[in-house]
């Protein structure tokens, strides 16, 4: 399965991607149509009997996949395709499509699967990150402005990123709070992010470590940064580059393997999963879901990220 419109690739790479993989396996290739025509594609697949699917794409499509594959016996193998890619990166494949087809067919021969966790929130699994608030207004600005996404790709992030911070509604009064089971609500946070692993995200080749110690054997991880200034947020994010050394910061908290929590609002926030934008809410409960989802990976000990972070 892949999403014809998918940034890394063409037909020439698609070509050379079904072809290798139907020297290898009995295959059926479908293209996506719309927004959640993945989720409706491997669904059936899923009801006919299917052994693995392959998806090339981006994070979305990913995520699409994801959400009819898990809690199945149903073998996933992602092929990045997309921009950033986090959630094949973050399973050790390299960054580009045709490399990672020929990794993930060496681990279908021998056999090579791995059972992850996943997040949940909303009624949507998310494999790699979520957010409540400002981070998931950059998806959301990123979404509405296609054209730019397609000119600059991972560069409209940052360039709406400061659109959002010098002129959001919430850089100034920040409303989102922590609530943990049993326990009193902290806050307010003015930038709220959840890793289901690490890294959080990627801007070209560096990582963005944001929640440093997230592992798809574990639960959530939840960082809140507190209200703080530009300068401040600055070194934050300069902290999460370099290997994550801002979860130290005062202005930061941070939390570890959560089974469960929810975040409120006092006025409706925008919410992203994988890298997409899923509405406005004012109050979303994240679940951890062990072993939800198998796929084509190294074991967690071979397993490296195949862009390590710069010193």
């Amino acid at each position: 399965m892949f999403n014809p419109n998918a940034t890394t690739t063409d037909d020439r790479v698609r070509d050379v991607i079904s072809s290798a993989l139907a020297s290898e396996v009995e295959l059926e290739v479908h293209a996506t149509k719309q927004r959640g025509h993945a989720t409706h594609i491997v669904a059936g697949a899923v009801h006919e009997g299917v052994d693995v699917v392959f998806a090339l794409g981006g994070d979305g499509t990913a995520n699409e996949v994801i959400q009819a594959l898990a809690g199945t016996d149903v073998i996933l193998g992602v092929i990045p395709g997309g921009g950033a890619n986090v959630l094949a990166r973050s399973l050790g494949l390299p960054n580009e499509s045709v490399a990672a087809t020929g990794m993930l067919l060496d681990h279908l021969r021998h056999r090579r699967t791995r059972r992850v966790s996943l997040g949940r929130a909303a009624g949507r699994y998310f494999g790699f990150n979520a957010g409540l608030g400002f981070d998931a207004a950059i998806v959301r600005a990123t979404e509405q402005n296609v054209r730019m996404k397609r000119l600059l790709r991972q560069g409209a992030f940052v360039s709406l990123g400061f659109r959002e911070w010098f002129g959001g509604p919430d850089r100034r009064d920040p409303v989102v709070f922590v609530q943990l089971p049993g326990g009193e609500p902290r806050g307010p946070y003015g930038v709220t992010m959840i890793g289901n692993t690490d890294p959080y995200t990627y801007l070209g080749a560096r990582a963005f470590r944001s929640t440093p110690d997230a592992s798809f054997e574990r639960g959530l991880d939840l960082l809140g940064v507190r209200p703080v200034g530009t300068a401040a947020l600055l070194r934050i994010i300069a902290g999460a580059f370099a290997e994550g050394r801002h979860v130290k910061s005062r202005h930061c908290d941070y939390w570890r393997d959560l089974p469960e929590f929810t975040l409120t609002a006092t006025r409706p926030q925008p919410l992203m999963v994988d890298g997409d934008y899923a509405g406005e809410h004012t109050s979303v409960t994240f679940q951890s879901v062990p072993q939800a989802l198998t796929v084509l990976a190294a074991p967690p000990s071979e397993a490296v990220r195949s862009d390590p972070p710069r010193p």
